[in-house]
């Protein structure tokens, strides 16, 4: 999700995220007729080791208060939703999906 929006202080992280979005649409659109179905799931807020060896403190204090915040995704989370997007009838894609977090922490 963080190739979507903004963030100061994470300008490089953000790009690396839209670096992989972006590139799907023509896979997508080149081999869609051959019945291969290009995905991109863009989770927010998940437990990973992001943040571990952050330098900036002040960053590294906003992020714990965002996973503190909401209830983050966790591995299972993200590995169900693919379950889901995968399971479409093959004449369909479930192209992009974000997947975010909707309860507090």
């Amino acid at each position: 999700m963080a190739g979507h929006s903004l963030h100061p202080g994470w300008s490089v992280y953000c790009a690396t995220k839209s670096a992989v979005a972006h590139p799907t649409g023509n896979p997508r659109a080149e081999l869609g007729a051959r019945g291969v179905r290009v995905k991109n799931i863009e989770p927010g807020v998940t437990i990973t080791e992001l943040g571990h060896d952050m330098r900036d403190i002040t960053l590294q204090t906003a992020l714990a208060r965002t996973r503190t915040d909401l209830r983050p995704l966790t591995a299972e989370d993200i590995a169900d939703t693919i379950a889901f997007a995968v399971s479409a009838p093959a004449h369909v894609n479930v192209a992009e999906l974000a997947v975010v977090p909707v309860q507090p922490g």
